[in-house]
């Protein structure tokens, strides 16, 4: 697209959603990107809102200084709870879409028209810019998309959303996405628990290509194998809470497996040649009892699951 082109789609962007977008950005120390990122975004936002998480540095004065409407926390909470922070503000602010992106340069705000489009124009409750979702895309460091995909596989399998980049952090919600979203992570695994809570709640869900930018930036603000970690063991956690007969059962089924075929194996040698292992005896006996509590743990927890569900639903 020529400039002119972009000029005259930008303006009908800025026409078309005036008053109805907050742009949303959590923070911490990110004094180096901070101004630049709030000056563009206002760009394609009524109003730009930054979450600061208790930074250290000139974060704060610098997003105020460049106009930015600056929430405070006066200690760091994580991405979570600064994203929480973010959606209570909306919830008592009349706008049509918050879009939420990172303050640190990465996310490109020219990309905020395509990413809030979907959600203005009532195709679905939550858009996620997707790096992957146009396989040309080819700019992530090898190392960080292998961790992204291993993110990727778990958040599906706990949503049962069909993804290409589960881990953004650029994302437009609706307002009823805003109101009906309860997160409870404080940490960075709150862009798994936004898809897997949108996926119980029903709300739904689109994914458009965005570009961002590795080159310049001043590093992440979590060593990235901390944060794939911490994420892995919040997903874990959401499996445990809302599939417990998967989370218990599928390994207490491989467990009674594994021990009844081994126990098998001890008999048939002691069958045919009168040698008796005790250790064989153990492994097996132990692990078949683990087993068996593991899929009777899940069966009743699946239940209690179930019927606590069907209370909100009522509620």
């Amino acid at each position: 697209m020529d400039d002119e082109g972009q000029a005259t789609s930008e303006q009908e962007y800025v026409d078309a959603v005036s008053d109805t977008v907050i742009a949303g950005i959590p923070t911490y120390n990110e004094e180096i990107a901070i101004g630049s990122v709030v000056s563009r975004a206002q760009e394609y936002a009524d109003e730009v809102v930054v979450v600061d998480d208790g930074s250290t540095d000139n974060t704060v004065q610098i997003a105020r200084s460049v106009g930015a409407t600056v929430i405070e926390h006066e200690e760091n909470k994580g991405k979570g709870g600064a994203i929480r922070t973010l959606l209570q503000y909306t919830t008592n602010t009349d706008v049509d879409s918050l879009v939420v992106l990172d303050g640190d340069g990465q996310h490109l705000p020219e990309d905020i028209p395509d990413v809030v489009e979907p959600v203005l124009e009532g195709d679905c409750d939550i858009s996620i810019g997707s790096r992957y979702v146009e396989e040309e895309q080819t700019e992530t460091p090898f190392h960080r998309r292998f961790g992204q995909r291993v993110l990727d596989y778990l958040t599906m399998g706990s949503s049962g959303e069909n993804l290409s980049d589960t881990q953004s952090g650029f994302r437009a919600l609706s307002p009823r996405a805003a109101q009906d979203l309860r997160l409870r992570t404080d940490g960075m695994g709150v862009e798994s628990e936004m898809i897997d809570d949108a996926s119980q709640k029903d709300l739904s869900i689109q994914e458009v290509p965005i570009d961002i930018r590795y080159d310049g930036i001043d590093g992440q603000t979590h060593n990235p194998l901390v944060h794939g970690l911490s994420v892995v063991m919040f997903i874990l956690q959401l499996v445990r809470d809302r599939h417990p007969l998967v989370f218990f059962g599928g390994p207490g089924l491989l467990l009674t497996v594994f021990g009844t075929l081994y126990g098998l194996d001890g008999i048939l040698i002691y069958q045919n040649s009168g040698t008796f292992y005790p250790a064989k005896v153990l492994v097996a006996g132990f692990s078949t009892i683990l087993g068996v509590l593991g899929i009777f743990c899940g069966l009743i927890l699946n239940q209690i699951a179930n019927m606590v569900a069907e209370l909100r639903e009522e509620l």
